[in-house]
């Protein structure tokens, strides 16, 4: 098992919470993913969301979910974070504030090829599914669906309107609209809601 967290203490308290359990050795404790060892050594990773470069570490998440099971251990509680890391591929999301005894769960279910989420969250994240899944007709325009889908894939909104020949600041409006009409709040929702759309996915997080 190996541990991600920029922060050395709260490294240090996940290691300790896990120590007592003879089913989670920790064989690696890390700053960044790039200083993990091979996917060879490591059935689950536990890996803080927010990492030092201040931004959701959804893409690391999904890169590091290719190689082994990732289960996100996170202070942030925003539906949207959990939802767009469940749709990047992680197979777990546990908060910071959870039981010690919980840490020990989701890293035994998450092994053992299950699925973890945090028992609060997920009141939260269904309504927040249920939200987007429930809505009539059709929920965008084409160029507004272009947008999306240029956004899904990374680029910013500058990189998305040259890519469609508009101005940026006519993407900016697709994107108001969008998360008016669908009521996402931040990018990482509303890039969890594209991603999953172009999947032809359920809103629900369970599948």
């Amino acid at each position: 098992m190996g541990i991600v967290d920029d922060h050395p203490v709260a490294r240090r308290g996940i290691a300790a919470v896990l120590g007592d359990d003879p089913d989670c050795e920790v064989v690696a404790s890390v700053a960044r993913i790039a200083d993990l060892p091979g996917p060879e050594s490591l059935d689950v990773v536990l890996c803080d969301l927010y990492l030092s470069e201040g931004r959701p570490a959804v893409p690391e998440v999904r890169e590091l979910a290719a190689r082994t099971r990732v289960l996100v251990v996170s202070a942030a509680s925003q539906p949207a974070d959990v939802l767009a890391c469940v749709a990047a591929g992680a197979a777990g999301y546990l908060t910071k504030d959870s039981e010690d005894d919980l840490f020990a769960e989701a890293v035994r279910t998450v092994a053992a090829d299950g699925f973890y989420l945090s028992p609060h969250l997920a009141d939260v994240v269904r309504s927040a599914a249920q939200a987007a899944e429930n809505r009539e007709g059709p929920l965008l325009t084409a160029r507004e669906e272009e947008a999306l889908g240029w956004i899904a894939k990374g680029m910013t909104h500058a990189q998305t309107a040259r890519r469609m020949g508009v101005a940026t600041s006519t993407v900016d409006t697709y994107v108001k609209r969008i998360r008016a009409r669908l009521s996402l709040g931040n990018k990482a929702e509303l890039v969890w809601f594209a991603r999953n759309l172009a999947e032809g996915g359920s809103a629900d997080p369970r599948g």
